[in-house]
């Protein structure tokens, strides 16, 4: 059996998971009455960067599996979703069956313009159940708690099609490269003639091109394509990085990057992470045991923290009295309170439960990586 493992993409995980946190801390302190940072710019680009770094790394992790089982015998459909299914599924459920069975009947959980009542639930629970989450975010009331789930059902149904096509696809590089053609077309056209529809809403927010502008860096790592030279450049890493700070402070505009947005950002994402995980010479390294750890609980992360942020923000200025959040003690007691309380969550979540199908995964894969090789070896 195969074993692949990349280094410092755990740290990308958290780095990712992070992001979200602090974007949604925000967020909440805004729904409480506290003061907020949104209005820094380093506060409100945050969230859907950090959503963007998940989507273009799980199409740059799933694009090297499936391209490297089509060249040592072929993709077995069966058994990648099965994998899927043990790896997200076991999560999604949970939290969905909590957001809609659970937090409408405990009160300490409510949030002012967050927490709605249950109408139209039965048209929300199944589009969420059928692993729709984000149509049901776009097009119905929020369901506290579990909105969180968008991103992932986004992935989800990308990958209903994505092993098919690379598993049949012979030019398997045009056909990325044309999926992101179209897909941005068909974006750019209802954002001419529907700008204020929710079915725009809704291809803005599916944003299958960042996973595949990711499983291009797949392709390019697994080949060996020449642009490898060209993003291993240190000159060209230096740039890298100083655009993606610049994009996740949310200072570069015009009206060719505002469109095109997402696209470049994953891209910029998609260099990075190619350094990162393959490039002995990266500027970034990512690869230490606290990263590991808190990278392989990043699933947990993302969907749990929003509780530790309700938590802690209900809790924090009335034991200790806080006048200000934002404050250098307050901000830094609020954050450690929020990231501590989400870790032990995701920790114990992880151990007790989501351990129990991912042990099962080994099974079902005829390439193992990730935590798993670390397992296996």
């Amino acid at each position: 059996m195969r074993k692949v493992y990349f280094p410092g993409l755990n740290g990308v995980r958290f780095i990712a998971a992070l992001l979200v946190i602090i974007d949604h801390t925000e967020l909440f302190k805004s729904n409480f009455g506290y003061g907020t940072l949104w209005e820094d710019p380093y506060s409100s680009f945050l969230g859907a960067s950090g959503v963007t770094i998940f989507f273009v790394l799980s199409g740059f992790l799933i694009t090297f599996l499936l391209i490297s089982e089509k060249q040592e015998g072929g993709v077995h459909i069966k058994n990648f979703y099965i994998r899927r299914i043990l790896r997200i599924w076991p999560l999604y459920y949970l939290v969905l069956l909590v957001g809609f069975f659970i937090v409408p009947h405990l009160g300490f959980l409510d949030v002012p313009n967050y927490t709605t009542d249950m109408q139209e639930y039965g048209t929300r629970f199944i589009l969420f159940f059928t692993l729709f989450a984000n149509v049901a975010y776009v097009y119905l009331p929020t369901v506290a708690y579990s909105n969180i789930l968008w991103s992932v059902a986004v992935e989800e149904q990308f990958y209903l099609f994505w092993p098919h096509i690379v598993k049949h696809s012979r030019k398997l590089l045009y056909v990325m490269l044309a999926f992101i053609v179209l897909f941005v077309a068909l974006r750019l056209a209802l954002m001419v003639t529907l700008p204020q529809s929710r079915i725009n809403a809704l291809v803005e927010r599916t944003r299958f091109t960042s996973m595949v502008i990711g499983a291009l860096g797949a392709y390019v790592v697994v080949h060996k394509h020449n642009v490898l030279n060209f993003i291993y450049d240190r000159s060209v890493q230096g740039v890298t990085i100083l655009t993606f700070i610049l994009l996740l402070a949310d200072v570069i505009h015009s009206k060719y990057t505002d469109l095109f947005l997402w696209e470049i950002l994953s891209v910029v994402v998609c260099c990075l992470i190619v350094n990162i995980a393959t490039n002995d010479r990266s500027f970034i390294k990512l690869e230490t045991n606290w990263l590991n750890y808190l990278g392989k609980l990043s699933y947990g992360l993302y969907v749990y923290h929003l509780f530790a942020v309700v938590i802690t923000l209900k809790v924090i200025p009335v034991v200790f009295n806080i006048g200000s959040l934002n404050a250098p003690l307050g901000y830094s007691l609020t954050m450690i309170s929020i990231l501590g309380l989400t870790t032990i969550m995701s920790h114990i979540s992880y151990t007790y439960f989501e351990g129990l199908f991912l042990r099962k995964k080994m099974s079902y894969s005829s390439i193992i990586s990730g935590d798993l090789v670390k397992k296996a070896t």
